[in-house]
């Protein structure tokens, strides 16, 4: 059987995209790497924050694009950096950032507009490509490296065994409306 290396499915309100979040953060070890990519306005950051309150940080936490700081790290069940390297000149940045000695080792990773960095960050681990669509968006999920394909595995699995219930869903936007 051919490992399993993409997947793509449908978040179609702000709800299931918490709910993925959710699932996301159950599945998530020390020193993983998750990448998201999308248009401006795509559901990035709202993926992330979704990702930070399934990993245990408090909603009192604002969760925000680090688009000016470049990353901020949060305190959860894992440590948790988010990065958005939109505005990143070069991949000889990454090394002033941190991100490179923490990728693969203590810390979860979750990388905004990481994908033309991806050969300095190891290319290692989960691409998430969100896009629009009717309603709400679709999310392919992307496996890289043996890393990457373990991650996406425990995801695939656990989507499939889900019960689709909100109950594990902390959030701090309750409606179940489209973005």
């Amino acid at each position: 059987m051919d490992p399993l290396t993409e997947v793509t499915i449908s978040l179609p309100t702000r709800r299931a995209t918490q709910r993925f979040g959710a699932t996301l953060a159950a599945c998530l070890t020390a020193g993983d790497l998750v990448v998201l990519e999308g248009d401006l306005g795509a559901g990035k950051t709202f993926l992330v924050r979704s990702v930070a309150r399934g990993l245990g940080v408090p909603a009192e936490t604002a969760i925000t694009s680090p688009t000016f700081t470049l990353v901020n790290e949060y305190v959860a069940a894992l440590p948790l950096l988010h990065s958005d390297l939109y505005r990143l000149g070069g991949a000889g940045e990454l090394v002033e950032l941190g991100l490179t000695d923490r990728i693969g080792r203590d810390a979860v990773t979750l990388v905004e507009w990481g994908d033309r960095f991806s050969a300095a960050l190891g290319d290692e681990g989960l691409w998430l490509w969100l896009a629009y669509a009717e309603p709400g968006r679709t999310l392919r999920m992307e496996a890289r490296g043996a890393r990457g394909r373990a991650l996406l595995e425990r995801v695939a699995e656990k989507l499939e065994l889900g019960s689709g219930s909100d109950d594990d869903v902390d959030d701090d936007v309750n409606d179940d409306g489209p973005f």
